[in-house]
Parts: C-alpha cells; sequence; structure tokens
C-alpha cells in the first residue's frame, strides 16, 4: 500500500501556489502507477444499486465505427476487447454493444486516438485508419436508463476512476467483469455512462444489446471515412488539439 504524507501549506517552505503545484504533481503520479502497474480487484457477488443516469429521449449522440457496419448496430463481440466488452449473460451467451459519445470529439479520442499515450513523442494516426471508420449521429428514439459511473458514483463502491476507467488496456478482462456484474445484477439497467478517458468532460455511453436495439436509435448522418472528406477534416481538426498527425 502506498502512504502519503499530508503536509500543510502553512508549514512548509515553499509558496503556497508552488506547494499545490508540487501536490498536484504527486497525486498525479500516483494514479499513473496506479492505472499502470495495480491490479483491478473483482466486483463484489452483491453490488449496492448504481447511481442511474437516464439518456433523454431526442438526444443525439456520436458513434465512430467501422464503415462496413451502420450507425446503429451493435458489435456481437468481435474484435478486440475494450474496457467493458465483451462481456455475457448469466447463460454464458455474449451480449452484443454499441460504443458512442456526447461529442464527435470525444468518439474520436476514444476509438481512431484511443491507443495514443501522451508520452508517446511523434503522436501519428495511419491514414488508413481514418479511412476504414464512419461517424454517425444517433438520436435516441426513447428514454434509456444507464449506470453511471462518474467519479462520485465510483465512490458508492469504494473504487475510484482510476480503478476502473483509466487502467491500460492489459487489465481489460478485470474492468468488463464490472460491466458484467451491473448487467447481471440490475435487469433495469440498460447501459453505462462515464466520462472519456481520453477527452474529459465528455460522456462515453456503453449500451447492452439485450436491453437496448438498433431501432432504439435514429441515424440522422453517417460520413464514410473514404467518402466524405469532411469527416478527416474534422478528424485532422481534433488532432491538433493533442498535436497528433494523420500520416500515410
Amino acid at each position: 500500500m502506498v502512504g502519503l504524507m499530508v503536509l500543510n501549506p502553512k508549514t512548509v517552505s515553499v509558496k503556497p501556489k508552488k506547494f499545490f503545484t508540487l501536490l498536484n504533481r504527486s497525486q498525479n503520479r500516483l494514479s499513473v502507477r496506479r492505472s499502470i502497474s495495480m491490479p483491478v480487484r473483482n466486483p463484489p457477488v452483491r453490488l449496492d444499486p448504481p447511481n442511474p443516469f437516464t439518456l433523454e429521449q431526442g438526444l443525439v449522440i456520436n458513434r465512430v465505427h467501422s464503415r462496413n457496419y451502420l450507425g446503429n448496430s451493435f458489435n456481437p463481440g468481435l474484435g478486440s476487447p475494450t474496457r467493458f466488452s465483451p462481456i455475457a449473460d448469466v447463460g454464458g451467451k455474449l451480449i452484443s454493444t454499441l460504443y458512442a459519445a456526447g461529442t464527435l470529439e470525444a468518439a474520436i479520442y476514444e476509438t481512431i486516438f484511443h491507443d495514443i499515450l501522451a508520452s508517446t513523442l511523434r503522436k501519428r494516426v495511419s491514414l488508413q485508419l481514418v479511412l476504414s471508420e464512419a461517424h454517425s449521429k444517433l438520436e435516441v428514439k426513447r428514454s434509456i436508463k444507464l449506470a453511471s459511473l462518474r467519479e462520485p458514483d465510483l465512490m458508492k463502491w469504494r473504487i475510484q476512476r482510476s480503478d476502473l476507467i483509466t487502467t491500460s488496456p492489459k487489465f481489460y478482462a478485470s474492468t468488463a467483469k464490472w460491466a458484467e456484474a451491473i448487467h447481471r445484477q440490475f435487469i433495469d439497467i440498460e447501459g453505462l455512462v462515464w466520462t472519456s478517458n481520453q477527452c474529459d468532460p465528455e460522456a462515453v455511453y456503453l449500451f447492452f444489446g439485450d436491453r437496448v436495439s438498433s431501432d432504439d436509435f435514429r441515424v440522422t448522418l453517417t460520413r464514410d471515412g473514404r467518402i466524405s472528406s469532411s469527416f478527416l477534416e474534422d478528424v485532422e481538426r481534433v488532432g491538433e488539439r493533442s498535436g497528433i498527425e494523420i500520416v500515410l
């Protein structure tokens, strides 16, 4: 267990502003160590009910997805593991999922830019990756009840954002167990919402395919990466914020 020494800014020999700067740096380093090296504990057999969040009818959300699929189609569990999938029901059947975000920027950071580390000197993304994707806007056709996994809500379960949301990909099998536990224990919960790891304070959503269907979303716009130059321009614009280049 890592111990922290609590200091009083009035008794240390640095100016208050510098003190809090140093304290923040120390806390950030601790958070990084937790997200990289510390294992994720399994969810308890019985979770306290999650704090609910209602995604209201009429809201438009954003999704970046493979251009080979429709914007409102669910992933049946194919591809590489993600933070909260694949998961299975109590009978062992895989649950299809759909990821989306509140803004286009967050959707891009959570997909195309997902694997770029802040410590990377030259941040680059292949043009071919961008061209293989599409951007869809989805209008929510009914209210959807989600479990909120934001920091204050996680405190209810005695865990932190660094325990579940900012962990490295090597712990995805463990973080997915939390999504699975929520799905199995609370039949009224239709998905999850949390703060984007790459693009705070924007929201990211995951929908459970056995409780939410493609018919619950109306596709209002789709831009194919190989056809729409405006999509590529948006990816380049968003990438500039973090010094990310699109390269051949």
